[in-house]
């Protein structure tokens, strides 16, 4: 007889104290998961940290993969963390996957605790993603965390030492790394053959307001406290909660933080840049000026990388460019010009003398599995014990860094130059924006 929804569901989906890396880590923290390598055949027992927005998104990408047991969701919100363990059943229930029954919880540091958890999916606000990623790698867990990895340069490179020094696997949700069409479009700019290349444009256009609301009491079934976490204690207020979170520093860095560090990784990627040089930002709140957000939606940055000019633009009054794109990167070279976004590249060839100075290359098309390939790279990874994955740590860590940086020099209304040597400014003010205020006992130490 064939098994019924109910049936399905109902056979299927089946606070420690001080935990700041400055305090005391709850009782037996330490490398409890297995660091050997896994057999192909071995199962991978995940938790999702975060279960709104992307962290749904991953986590059903990732119970689609064979070898994948979800055993935990865990948020601080009752309510999203109910719906969601309800959607993953129906989800499940729809593609005709099996899933054990997740256990739930409020405190990720439960998570963390569990011996029987290989990896944990990090889908939080932004100001959690580097504190929760460094105590999973202490606690022996590999970490797939989401985009950006930290709201801040010194969050980032911590991060990294962490995975080195606890031989974590570490994979960044910047799934067009995975993208076998972004993939093609690297190739060929690497192949030389639109020339030198001098200036990159970057942009993400579109955006809606954020209304002014007062401060409300806190919803029923919020740990509005361990929400906040390292961010600065303020009250509650519908705005700087779930996802508006990202129009406000202390959570995030608004658009560029959000969208550019996926298409500013592409330049990156496409071009071997690293650090640039100098740094330059305009904008304001200039389409909503009385908006309750603080990033501004209007924002133009100048990198100047070396030889090479990369241009990023925020603007929530625009809906698309000249071309009819609302995001996408075009790379100018000497012999023609390559544009890009999530669906599709093309080459426009320039004319000399009349006479095309390259081919053209028809649009070559997204297949849609971007996500779905940059998880399996992960699972591969944790396997294989290859720290090395699609979009690996360091990854991460520069083109968050990059996107500080073009913000930074925003907030402070400054030119700034950046010494790669000694990971600072040369200009004081804008140091001080490397290294957030943490909230005891919240705290991250140099590691």
């Amino acid at each position: 007889m064939a098994q019924s929804r109910r049936e399905f569901l109902n056979s299927g989906l089946s606070l420690a104290a001080g935990a700041g890396l400055a305090g005391i880590l709850p009782v037996g923290f330490g490398l409890q998961s297995c660091t050997g390598r896994k057999g192909a055949n071995d199962r991978i027992r995940i938790a999702l940290i975060g279960c709104r927005n992307q962290g749904y998104n991953n986590v059903c990408t990732f119970i689609e993969q064979p070898d994948v047991d979800l055993v935990a969701l865990c948020d601080i919100d009752k309510n999203i963390l109910d719906s969601r363990f309800a959607d993953i059943q129906k989800y499940a229930y729809d593609k005709k996957v099996t899933v054990p029954k997740p256990d739930k919880y409020e405190d990720f540091r439960k998570v963390l605790e569990r011996k029987d958890i290989d990896a944990v999916i990090i889908a939080t606000p932004d100001h959690w993603h580097a504190l929760i990623t460094i105590m999973a790698c202490q606690a022996g867990k590999d970490v797939y965390v989401e985009k950006p990895v930290a709201n801040s340069v010194f969050e980032a490179d911590q991060m990294v030492h962490a995975a080195e020094r606890y031989k974590r696997v570490i994979q960044v949700g910047q799934w067009q790394r995975s993208g076998l069409h972004w993939q093609e479009m690297v190739d060929f700019i690497q192949s030389e053959k639109l020339g030198p290349i001098s200036h990159v444009e970057v942009w993400r256009y579109g955006g809606n307001p954020v209304p002014k609301l007062p401060d409300a009491p806190k919803p029923q079934g919020v740990n509005y406290d361990l929400w906040l976490g390292p961010a600065q204690l303020r009250p509650f207020n519908p705005n700087r909660f779930h996802y508006n979170f990202r129009w406000f520093w202390d959570y995030a860095g608004g658009k560029m933080t959000d969208w550019g560090v996926h298409l500013l990784d592409m330049a990156m990627w496409s071009l071997k840049l690293k650090q640039p040089d100098t740094i330059k930002a305009t904008g304001g709140n200039l389409v909503y000026p009385d908006d309750a957000m603080e990033t501004p939606d209007t924002l133009t940055v100048e990198y100047q990388f070396d030889q090479t000019l990369v241009v990023w633009q925020n603007n929530f009054g625009l809906k698309t460019n000249e071309f009819g794109f609302d995001h996408g990167l075009e790379f100018h070279g000497n012999n023609g010009t390559l544009r890009a976004n999530r669906n599709f590249w093309e080459v426009i060839p320039a004319s000399l003398n009349g006479v095309p100075a390259t081919e053209p290359v028809p649009r070559n098309m997204n297949a849609g599995n971007d996500l779905s390939l940059h998880v399996r790279n992960f699972l591969d990874a944790i396997k294989m014990r290859n720290f090395d994955t699609a979009a690996n740590i360091k990854i991460g860590r520069d083109v968050a860094r990059v996107a500080h940086m073009g913000n930074i020099s925003y907030r402070t209304g400054q030119l700034l130059h950046w010494n790669a040597d000694n990971g600072s400014f040369n200009e004081q003010v804008a140091n001080s924006y490397l290294t957030p205020s943490f909230r005891k006992p919240w705290e991250i130490n140099k590691i």
